[in-house]
């Protein structure tokens, strides 16, 4: 599985012109290859949009974005919308749990992205963890598709409430039991207050 990680800044005039032009991305659905998309504005920077994408593999992806992405998104008037875009690729290692994210997408109410680069050294023990933990629906550990050092953990939550639970004593023990300390690993946590107009299954 192939993911894509978008990331806008827009003007504080740009926020509804914005979601109105996300909300203009349903013909995804009817992409061979296209798994679901999920979105919101970051809590913590008030004028960051947050997109993630799920693709089948990296040939389905690359087809669209040589033969559909262009005509979506001009019809979706989304060109001036945004002053800054940053689109990352990740490719799937494992889920965090069970549940395959892709199938609920309409469930959770806050998506956490984890951006995290690390010492190649410490890469091995990183990469065992899995941070399961009671109120996480669903999420996805993933590996950067052009640095070794760098990896995207998405995760689905019920609300704020059983993710702070998360933060505030299972991540902690994670961090711990990985072998990865101090200037070794920086992560960089990326709360999403999930908009459900922008969830495409």
């Amino acid at each position: 599985m192939l993911i894509k990680w978008i990331t806008c800044q827009v003007d504080e005039k740009s926020i509804l012109p914005f979601s109105e032009a996300q909300e203009r991305w349903h013909d995804l659905k009817k992409t061979k290859g296209f798994l679901g998309q999920i979105g919101g504005w970051n809590k913590n920077k008030t004028y960051e949009a947050n997109i993630i994408s799920f693709w089948k593999d990296r040939y389905v992806y690359q087809h669209f974005m040589e033969q559909q992405h262009d005509e979506i998104f001009e019809s979706s008037n989304q060109r001036n919308t945004y002053k800054q875009i940053s689109v990352k690729i990740y490719d799937k290692m494992f889920d965090i749990n069970s549940t395959d994210i892709t199938e609920i997408l309409n469930d959770g109410n806050l998506l956490r992205i984890a951006d995290c680069c690390l010492h190649i050294t410490k890469q091995l023990h990183f990469e065992k963890q899995k941070a399961d933990s009671s109120g996480m629906l669903a999420g996805v550990f993933c590996k950067d598709a052009k640095r070794n050092d760098k990896y995207l953990v998405a995760s689905l939550w019920e609300n704020n409430q059983s993710h702070q639970w998360y933060v505030d004593n299972t991540f902690p023990l994670l961090i711990e039991s990985s072998e990865v300390k101090d200037a070794a690993i920086r992560i960089t946590g990326n709360i999403i207050e999930i908009n459900p107009k922008w969830v495409i299954e």
